[in-house]
């Protein structure tokens, strides 16, 4: 996304006087996934009632923001209405230093909350839930002793991006775990995502040779459309990650996935960072 421009606000709709206003607009939408809050105010004379409504949204990818102040008359909202718009760009990116300072902070305690839910169901049992469970209790810990909380997902972004690759073919992902330095606690999102694996079984007779062993092989094929896990494990190509509705459908189980065997997808991996990072998304306008 390059730097934001005002938006039509187009006001001739109204939008702004409905319960809740229909913010973010088409146009903010557009740009892509975004978290959005609001709030009102409104004054009171011996004539009429005048109202004022901010509205901010942060997309999730950038973590840019825009912020719009709208006032009107609630006895002629057309006629009097007016409005104005403020742009944030997105926040600075982490040195190698802070990534890991991050990890230091959060990534231990991540995979160990995740690990302790093996075996039971997590809120409504989706992946995504896991993910934001882990992230809320934690939040509320830290804040407890005077620690600065973990950045909570926002839609499937969970953090700092520290790896993205899209895989043609089975075998062209070798080594990238390293090169991003994927650690545990790291938080993984698998995106139209095809793994082919090829199994060894154990050698069985051949039916009438005698003496004669043949070695056998089998196959599976794992298909994600979207699907988050938190990583427990790196080894080599392999994440080990513990996960809901996955391996264990709606519950929490462990899976392993090697990138060498991905055949196609996307995958996304996000380091967890402190709130501060971005900040809170607040509707507040500040006049200087």
């Amino acid at each position: 996304m390059s730097q934001l421009k005002d938006f039509d606000l187009a006001l001739n709709t109204k939008w702004f006087i409905k319960q809740p206003p229909a913010f973010p607009l088409p146009a903010m939408k557009a740009l892509g996934p975004c978290a959005s809050t609001y709030n009102w105010f409104w004054e009171q004379d011996f004539v009429d009632t005048t109202k004022t409504l901010i509205c901010a949204v942060r997309w999730t990818d950038t973590k840019a923001i825009t912020k719009v102040r709208v006032k009107w008359r609630q006895s002629d909202p057309l006629g009097t209405v007016t409005a104005e718009q403020k742009h944030y760009p997105a926040p600075a990116p982490l040195s190698e230093e802070e990534l890991d300072a991050a990890h230091k902070l959060y990534g231990a305690n991540i995979a160990t909350w995740a690990e302790s839910t093996v075996n039971q169901v997590v809120g409504d049992g989706e992946c995504w839930t896991l993910i934001q469970r882990a992230l809320l209790d934690l939040a509320d810990t830290y804040r407890q002793y005077g620690k600065e909380p973990p950045l909570i997902s926002q839609g499937r972004t969970h953090g700092y991006p520290i790896l993205n690759l899209i895989a043609p073919t089975a075998g062209s992902n070798a080594g990238l775990l390293q090169l991003a330095d994927v650690r545990r606690g790291d938080i993984i999102e698998l995106k139209s995502a095809h793994f082919h694996i090829i199994t060894e079984e154990a050698p069985r007779k051949v039916p009438g040779q005698w003496g004669k062993w043949q070695k056998g092989a089998g196959e599976k094929n794992i298909m994600l459309s979207h699907h988050s896990a938190v990583i427990v494990g790196v080894e080599g190509d392999v994440v080990k990650v513990v996960e809901q509705n996955g391996c264990v459908a709606g519950g929490v189980g462990v899976e392993k996935y090697n990138l060498g065997e991905m055949m196609r997808g996307e995958v996304e991996v996000f380091r967890v960072v402190g709130e501060n990072w971005v900040g809170a998304l607040v509707a507040d306008w500040d006049d200087e």
